[in-house]
């Protein structure tokens, strides 16, 4: 108001006119940004581009915003509202860089999850094909004791303990080292008995007391023999799916 020497309405007006024009053309504006592609053009060459198409918007928005407040006025006159002219345009421009800049994080977020959904769709192809060969369950694990070779159930195993390039398996009766990996054991192990709920401990269900809260969000389970295993996030979720809880 205080730039322009016309009424109330005709102000009102101008905003109208002005706000709808850019809310449609900032509407144009995402289907260029979306089919030109001006992401794989050279840094100096996208600048070029995109100052190219600010330039061409800002000035279909004024001049058309002009003319349309032109036929719209009963006077006729548009001559009150040029003084502002200059900060329409600058306006336009910083608007134009914000819609730009959020167009252009939009059309990154869709490609992505777009190439993660055909990826995905290869992955499943792929498996489709060429169809995963069953890994061997464990029954039994054999354990170097001594000079002898001893023999253990799966279903004997407390829990399995990670130690280094190797594991500790306990039962009831003790432990033994066995030179094996964790994942070998997470992959091999039945999966409706044991779980890893922890980067350093696979369980066997089978041998749960109890479960409690531990600092927290954390959970602590106690096995039936004392021994006290803290969970992780994850593990704790497999755990619960595994227990459906």
């Amino acid at each position: 108001m205080p730039l322009i020497s016309a009424s109330e309405s005709e102000l009102i007006l101008f905003g109208a006119v002005f706000g709808y024009l850019y809310g449609l053309i900032a509407f144009l504006l995402w289907s260029v940004v979306k089919y030109g592609d001006y992401s794989k053009q050279p840094l100096f060459q996208r600048i070029i581009s995109y100052s190219a198409l600010g330039l061409l918007a800002i000035c279909c928005w004024v001049g058309i915003g002009l003319l349309l407040l032109y036929m719209t006025l009963p006077t006729k006159d548009i001559s009150p509202f040029l003084p502002v002219v200059p900060f329409l345009i600058l306006f336009g421009f910083l608007l134009y860089i914000i819609i730009i800049q959020i167009y252009t994080n939009l059309i990154r977020k869709i490609r992505e999850t777009e190439l993660e959904e055909i990826e995905e769709k290869i992955v499943n192809e792929e498996v489709e094909l060429f169809p995963e060969e069953p890994k061997e369950i464990l029954e039994r694990v054999a354990v170097k004791f001594g000079q002898k070779i001893e023999v253990i159930l799966v279903s004997d195993i407390l829990y399995v303990q990670a130690e280094g390039d190797y594991v500790m398996i306990f039962t009831a009766k003790g432990h033994h080292l066995k030179e094996q990996t964790m994942k070998y054991f997470e992959e091999h192990l039945p999966c409706s008995l044991f779980v890893r709920v922890h980067r350093s401990f696979i369980i066997n269900i089978e041998f749960i007391s109890r479960i409690e809260l531990y600092e927290k969000q954390n959970q602590l389970i106690m096995l039936q023999n004392g021994k006290q295993i803290r969970v992780s996030a994850a593990g704790y979720k497999l755990l619960k799916k595994t227990l459906s809880l």
